[in-house]
């Protein structure tokens, strides 16, 4: 067997070693391309970290950063041996996130011309793994987002980032936005007139989501403290309460080397910022179970159809491009059948 020959997996089902690194340059690198092609920094992170994860399995921690690794040299038995080592240690979403990457890799490997179209083919031609779960996450009810809110603005050592909380949960719960799409916000995407906001979603598609009267105040409130000017909707703020609108730019360790200065850039938040903001939040108000801030889009969604808001309208605002994903949020369904459930008769003894 050649040196760089894929032995795909061992009778453990560990996809084992690979010795080549593939040798190229950037503009014809398949993992460059596919990662240029996404839109959102925090999925080319995410599926950055896949490949690098399914390119050390594959040569037994060899390589360990999937640029360096042949991609144009996996065939159909190799990429049917990372799902199987995938399967048995992720939920099938996440295993079909990983294909995904792999067969799009493998897309940008035949653009370049990498491998032949009948290669890339039979590569690709694995297919996902079949199988639903429940959606994660869970619903808040209207004290646990109440008792957020007040948390924010009771917060005495810190004023400013309170109402900046404050507005932040606000403007989601009410407008059911991603955390990607909060973070950038511009303070222009804000009508306070017409109770709306101008959003970049997914794929880059825009789209106007609209808030309830209460988070209008919320976000008034806070650019009372922000200002006027332009940027960010929503910044940074330290410890002291000031307002943070420019940072250093972080460097990677090779520019650092290089000794390459950091440049002064908009102190714009990260969507790992509101993570952190609700669970912060979340422990302060005294939330029992763990709260998130898709948590904040699912109580949006599944109130809305609560109160009769018909399932088009409900998937448009919330920047659904198919109405079957809104469908998995709807909560009345499972309401039915609990009262279903109640109508049988057990005759079990109460004492």
């Amino acid at each position: 067997m050649e040196q760089n020959e894929i032995i795909p997996i061992d009778y453990g089902q560990r996809p084992t070693s690979l010795q080549a690194r593939g040798q190229r340059t950037a503009s014809k690198n398949p993992v460059v391309s596919y990662l240029a092609s996404l839109n959102s920094k925090d999925s080319r992170r995410v599926q950055k970290a896949a490949l690098d994860q399914i390119a050390s399995a594959l040569t037994n921690s060899q390589i360990e950063d999937s640029l360096d690794f042949p991609w144009e040299q996996l065939d159909y038995g190799a990429v049917t041996a990372v799902k199987a080592w995938l399967n048995a240690r992720y939920a099938p979403a996440t295993v079909n996130r990983y294909l995904c990457a792999v067969r799009r890799v493998l897309k940008e490997a035949w653009r370049h011309n990498l491998i032949n179209a009948e290669a890339y083919q039979r590569a690709a031609d694995v297919r996902s793994v079949s199988a639903q779960r429940l959606p994660s996450g869970r619903e808040l009810d209207t004290e646990e987002i109440k008792r957020l809110i007040l948390v924010c603005l009771e917060d005495e050592e810190n004023p400013n980032l309170g109402l900046r909380d404050a507005a932040i949960i606000s403007l989601m719960y009410s407008s059911g936005l991603r955390r990607a799409e909060v973070v950038t916000l511009d303070l222009e995407d804000f009508d306070a007139k017409l109770r709306q906001l101008r959003v970049i979603g997914k794929r880059n598609k825009e789209r106007f989501a609209f808030l309830a009267s209460g988070a209008v105040r919320a976000i008034q409130k806070w650019i009372e403290v922000r200002g006027n000017e332009p940027g960010p909707l929503f910044y940074s703020v330290n410890k002291s309460g000031k307002i943070v609108r420019h940072r250093k730019e972080r460097k990677s360790a090779a520019q650092k080397q290089q000794g390459m200065a950091p440049n002064q850039i908009v102190a714009r938040l990260s969507d790992q910022t509101i993570y952190h903001l609700i669970e912060k939040r979340s422990l302060q108000a005294g939330l029992v179970k763990k709260t998130t801030p898709h948590d904040m889009r699912r109580t949006f969604v599944s109130d809305l159809l609560d109160v009769g808001v018909d399932l088009s309208t409900v998937s448009k605002m919330a920047g659904h491009e198919n109405p079957n994903t809104t469908m998995r949020y709807d909560r009345r369904p499972t309401r039915v059948m609990q009262d279903a459930a109640e109508k049988l008769d057990i005759p079990y003894p109460k004492d």
